[in-house]
């Protein structure tokens, strides 16, 4: 029931991840470790730092996590900023006027999943 609870809470597509992950324990088990995972931490501090590649391979990351676990609103979110991030082959990001545009949706959807796994 706190799955369900949680899901909802963050707006996530839990029975697709049932279909991907089988049992509810799995589901519950990795949501948790997702806690531990550093995406996000190295999107921001890339971000600060102006290290674009190191910025999009976070925003990348945090969007196929989150595409996995049914984390619905933080993948929507990641993956625009990783859209906006992606380097042409001259190094150059494809929509960097976007970034401070899209980063509140992103540290909003990550804080709201990061309260539903506590409610797990």
């Amino acid at each position: 029931m706190s799955l369900e609870i949680a899901y909802a809470a963050m707006g996530g597509d839990l029975e697709t991840v049932r279909g991907r992950l089988l049992t509810d324990e799995r589901i519950e088990k990795f949501a948790k470790i997702f806690l531990q995972d550093t995406s996000m931490q190295t999107l921001e501090s890339a971000l600060e730092a102006g290290d674009l590649p190191e910025a999009y391979r976070g925003a990348h990351t945090l969007k196929g996590v989150s595409r996995d676990l049914g984390f619905t609103p933080l993948f929507e979110a990641a993956a625009a900023l990783s859209d906006a991030l992606r380097l042409d082959d001259a190094g150059v990001p494809a929509n960097m006027e976007a970034v401070p545009e899209l980063m509140p949706a992103v540290r909003d959807a990550y804080a709201t999943v990061v309260d539903a796994i506590a409610i797990i």
